[in-house]
């Protein structure tokens, strides 16, 4: 099972690397849920890690939606990070009719060559997952969708992922559980979905704040959670 983590820094990355995480989510203003890091970063980070490294690229947390100069600036930033040598990118855009917004993401996917695309939470503001799920399907460079499945977290949308999963059975694409994930209900969630990777923010933090570091001990429990998958 693949853990993934939220890095907001050089520091988190180093941790994610020394702690055992098997990919980071680099994002900066998780007090924004997550907007596009500095490049900066996104290079030291790149080159300080031995797990590969997804990148946000989100502009703003207005919505999802974006104009045709935000999806160049995002479209620059994808080449960018591509050439720090990122393993991928994790992005998400809508129309103004709440679907998937196709000429972003072909947009996005145009220019991002070899590497994985993450579609993030915005999906949970889908309209209707089952449609969105299925326009995704025809893209094979979308390797992931993060999301909890619905409004709230993780464990109030067990029923939803579990049918989301089950469509994806086969195919490309895999559902990655993430929202209010931590060391109290990983247990469940690994029982209850057997999922092929988890999505960790606050949850393997101290004190559950990005304003502690990444806990050991916390990654540790969660990594002795998906030994029992089954």
């Amino acid at each position: 099972m693949i853990i993934e983590g939220i890095a907001t820094n050089i520091q988190d990355v180093h941790d994610l690397n020394r702690f055992g995480a098997d990919r980071i989510e680099l994002c900066s203003d998780m007090e924004q849920d997550g907007l596009t890091p500095a490049m900066a970063l996104v290079k030291e980070a790149v080159e300080a890690s031995s797990i590969p490294i997804n990148v946000m690229i989100r502009p703003h947390d207005l919505s999802f939606r974006y104009t045709d100069r935000e999806v160049m600036q995002m479209e620059d930033q994808i080449r960018e990070v591509g050439s720090y040598g990122a393993n991928g990118i994790v992005i998400g855009a809508l129309a103004e009719d709440g679907r998937i917004d196709a000429n972003a993401l072909e947009s996005f996917i145009s220019i991002c060559g070899e590497m994985d695309i993450t579609f993030h939470k915005a999906f949970d503001a889908l309209d209707d997952q089952v449609e969105g799920l299925k326009m995704l399907l025809k893209y094979p460079e979308v390797k992931t969708i993060l999301t909890s499945g619905g409004p709230g977290g993780v464990t109030d949308n067990f029923g939803k992922l579990q049918k989301l999963m089950k469509k994806t059975e086969g195919t490309h694409i895999t559902i990655m559980p993430g929202g209010g994930l931590n060391t109290d209900n990983v247990t469940e969630m690994v029982e209850k979905l057997k999922p092929e990777s988890l999505h960790f923010g606050t949850g393997i933090r101290s004190f559950k704040s990005y304003e502690t570091g990444i806990s050991g001990e916390k990654l540790a429990f969660i990594r002795s959670a998906g030994r029992n998958r089954r």
